[in-house]
C-alpha cells in the first residue's frame, strides 16, 4: 500500500510538470522578473508597471494567486490520492445536480435581468426599468458599473443599430448606449399582478365607458349646458353623437335651450359659444381639404350646412354680440396672414415643399359662409367690409407657387366678386388676380408674367408645373377633341 501511494504522489507531480505552461517562469527567473517591476497605486489599487509605464498585474492578484496555489500543494500532498478521486466525483456529481456551471450561473443572472432572452431581442420601449452599465466603454479592464434607471429615448444611428437613453434613479443620464450595455429588469411576482390587476381594471372601466355612451347616444338629452370651450364641444358630441346629424342636433338643442331670447343673463355665455361654432367650422372645413366629405357617417358637408344655420340665428338673436364675434376673429385671421407672409419672404422660391402662405380651406369655407349671414350690399358693415379688406390683401399680397395656391386665389377672388356684386361695385384685386391667372396660359408666359398688376405671379415661373399649364391644356385638349378652341389662346 506504501508503495502504491508513492507512486501515485510521483505520477501526480510529473502529471504537473508536463501540464505547466511552457511560457511560464522559474521562481528564480519570476523574482528577477517582480524585481525589474515598479509597483505603484492607482484608482484600482496596487498594480505591477515595467519600464514602459505599461500595467502588468495587480499587486493583490498576484498575492490572491500565490495563497491560493500554496494552498492547493498542501492539500494535494496530505490528502490520499484515493480520498482525492473520491473528493472529486462527489464535485462533479454535485456540480452537474445543481445545473451547471459558473457559466451558466452567470447566464441565468443576466437572464433575470436582461429581456433579450425572453423577448427575442426585441427593442425596450420608452418606460421601460432597465440597468445600465454606466459608461461602459470608457471603464479600465473593462470594470462594470450597473445602476438602475429608466428607458427615456430609443433611436437608430446611421448604421441602424438601437441605441437607448437611459435616466437613472440618482437623477445622472447616458444617451446613445447600446443594447449590450442594457438589462431589462425583469419584474416581480407581485408587481406581475398588480400590472394584470390594472389592465383588467382599465378593462372594465373601457366596457362600463362605452355601455354609457351607448346608452347616452340611444337618449340624447334635448337641454344641454353650454360649452364655453372647443373641446368641451368635442367631449359633448364624443359622448352623445354617433353620426354627423346628431352633431347639427346636439348644436342646434344648445342653442334652442339657452337661447338669449329665452333669457338675456345667456347673452355672456351665448357670445363664447358663437365664437366656439366659429372655430368648429374651420377644423370642419380643413378636415373636408384632407379627408372629404367622410361619407354618410361624418357628412361633414351636412356639417357646414347645420353649423351656417345656427351661427344665422344666433346673430338673428343678437347681432351686436355677433358682430364682436366675428370682428374678433377676422383680427386673428389678419395677424396670422400678415406673419404668412413675413415668414414667407424668407423661404426660397425653389422650395417646393415650403408651407403656403394662402389660408386654409376651413378659413375661406367660413368666409363664404359670411356672406349668408350678413347682408353684403351695406356701404360699410362692422363685419363685411374687414372682409372684404382682408380678402383683398390675401390676393394682392400672397405668392403664387403651386397650383393649390392658384386654386385658393381663384377661390379667393370669387367670393370678393360675390361680396361685391350685389352692390354693383368693382374689385380690382380679384380681376387682376384672374387676369394674371390667364397669362399663365399665354405662348410666352415669362413675358405676359412680367406685365402682370398682381405681385402675387412673381414667384410663378419658378414653378415648373404652372410655367406648363398652357402646354398641358393644349395636351387635355387633344385628348377631348378641342385643340382648335386651345389654339385660339
Amino acid at each position: 500500500a506504501k508503495k502504491k501511494k508513492q507512486a501515485a504522489v510521483a505520477k501526480k507531480n510529473s502529471s504537473r510538470s508536463d501540464h505547466r505552461n511552457p511560457d511560464e517562469l522559474d521562481s528564480d527567473e519570476e523574482a528577477a522578473t517582480n524585481d525589474e517591476l515598479e509597483v505603484r497605486f492607482t484608482a484600482d489599487g496596487l498594480v505591477y508597471v515595467d519600464s514602459d509605464g505599461k500595467v502588468v498585474k495587480k499587486v493583490r492578484d498576484e498575492n490572491e494567486d500565490d495563497d491560493d496555489s500554496e494552498s492547493s500543494d498542501d492539500d494535494s500532498d496530505d490528502e490520499d490520492p484515493e480520498e482525492e478521486e473520491g473528493t472529486e466525483s462527489e464535485s462533479e456529481e454535485s456540480d452537474a445536480g445543481l445545473g451547471g456551471s459558473e457559466d451558466e450561473a452567470s447566464a441565468d443572472e443576466v437572464s433575470g435581468e436582461s429581456g433579450d432572452d425572453e423577448d427575442g431581442g426585441a427593442i425596450l420601449a420608452v418606460g421601460t426599468k432597465v440597468k445600465g452599465n454606466y459608461h461602459a466603454e470608457e471603464q479600465f479592464d473593462g470594470h462594470e458599473n450597473w445602476y438602475e434607471g429608466v428607458i427615456t429615448d430609443v433611436r437608430s444611428d446611421k448604421t441602424g443599430n438601437t441605441l437607448y437613453d437611459i435616466t437613472y434613479d440618482d437623477g445622472d443620464f447616458e444617451e446613445g448606449m447600446k443594447p449590450e450595455y442594457v438589462r431589462r429588469i425583469k419584474k416581480s411576482k407581485e408587481e406581475r399582478d398588480q400590472g394584470n390587476e390594472k389592465e383588467q381594471r382599465m378593462h372594465r372601466l373601457k366596457i362600463k365607458k362605452l355601455k354609457a355612451k351607448k346608452k347616452a347616444r340611444s337618449e340624447m338629452p334635448y337641454v344641454f349646458e353650454v360649452p364655453t370651450t372647443l373641446e368641451a364641444l368635442h367631449d359633448m358630441i364624443g359622448n352623445f353623437a354617433s353620426t354627423g346629424s346628431d352633431v347639427g342636433l346636439i348644436i342646434q338643442r344648445i342653442h334652442a335651450s339657452n337661447s338669449v331670447r329665452l333669457d338675456k343673463n345667456n347673452k355672456e355665455k351665448m357670445q363664447n359659444f358663437f365664437d366656439v361654432l366659429l372655430r368648429r367650422f374651420v377644423e370642419v372645413g380643413d378636415a373636408i381639404y384632407s379627408s372629404g366629405d367622410g361619407g354618410p357617417e361624418l357628412g361633414r358637408y351636412d356639417q357646414l350646412n347645420a353649423l351656417t344655420q345656427t351661427l344665422y340665428a344666433m346673430s338673428q338673436d343678437s347681432p351686436g354680440c355677433a358682430g364682436a364675434v366675428w370682428g374678433r376673429r377676422l383680427g386673428i385671421m389678419q395677424k396670422a396672414l400678415a406673419k404668412r407672409l413675413r415668414d414667407a419672404e424668407f423661404i426660397s422660391a425653389d422650395d417646393e415643399d415650403a408651407p403656403s402662405a394662402w389660408p386654409s380651406t376651413g378659413i375661406l369655407l367660413l368666409m363664404r359662409a359670411l356672406s349668408h349671414i350678413f347682408p353684403v350690399t351695406d356701404l360699410r358693415h362692422v363685419v363685411v367690409t374687414p372682409a372684404l379688406m382682408l380678402l383683398g390683401q390675401t390676393v394682392a399680397q400672397c405668392p403664387v407657387r403651386s397650383l393649390d395656391d392658384v386654386v385658393m386665389g381663384l377661390f379667393s377672388s370669387c367670393l370678393i366678386i360675390e361680396y361685391t356684386k350685389e352692390a354693383k361695385r368693382l374689385a380690382p384685386e380679384a380681376l387682376a388676380f384672374i387676369a394674371g391667372v390667364l397669362r399663365l396660359f399665354a405662348v410666352n408666359v415669362e413675358a405676359a408674367t412680367e406685365v402682370t398688376p398682381v405681385p402675387s405671379f412673381e414667384l410663378a415661373m419658378r414653378n415648373a408645373n404652372l410655367s406648363a399649364l398652357r402646354a398641358d391644356a393644349v395636351e387635355y385638349g387633344d385628348c377631348v377633341g378641342g385643340s382648335d378652341e386651345i389654339d385660339l389662346l
